[in-house]
């Protein structure tokens, strides 16, 4: 569980804007109170989602959240081929 939740985590974070802005912030700031702040935003984010995350599956259900999500993809597609023609 820990390593599944560290590789998405880090995989998901690799190169992206905020590793970026990280990066330049440490060329200016304090490594090691740059390293500090990026680990509590970061544990503080992945605890909204989790609990969240938890909240929300206990109020809606894997197929209501599935039809949403295929209804959201089939409307983008359908905006997308009109807007192409």
């Amino acid at each position: 569980l820990i390593l599944q939740a560290f590789s998405i985590t880090f995989f998901g974070e690799w190169g992206d804007n905020s590793q970026l802005a990280t990066i330049g912030l440490a060329t200016d700031e304090n490594p090691f109170g740059v390293i500090l702040g990026g680990v509590l935003g970061q544990a503080l984010c992945t605890t909204v989602a989790v609990f969240g995350g938890k909240s929300l599956a206990s109020q809606i259900s894997e197929k209501a959240l599935s039809d949403g999500v295929l209804f959201i993809v089939f409307g983008i597609q359908s905006f997308l081929s009109t807007v192409e023609s």
